[in-house]
């Protein structure tokens, strides 16, 4: 399971971010409270994860804080 992201935020929308991990780009749907929280595209960026396994998909839950 993923539970943590580290990384340069390559792009930032207000319900997704996709977060490059050492050259794998990572989409991970976030909340508005987390979108506010980020920085600028091309910074670094922590998120904690949730890993969501479904039978035909996995998604990817980012947060700023563990709250």
């Amino acid at each position: 399971m993923i539970a943590h992201l580290n990384g340069k935020l390559l792009t930032k929308e207000p319900n997704a971010v996709i977060v490059d991990v050492a050259g794998v780009g990572y989409e991970v749907n976030i909340p508005l409270s987390t979108f506010y929280e980020l920085e600028n595209e091309g910074s670094n960026v922590q998120l904690r994860i949730y890993t969501h396994v479904k039978e035909d998909a996995l998604q990817l839950y980012g947060f700023k804080t563990t709250r």
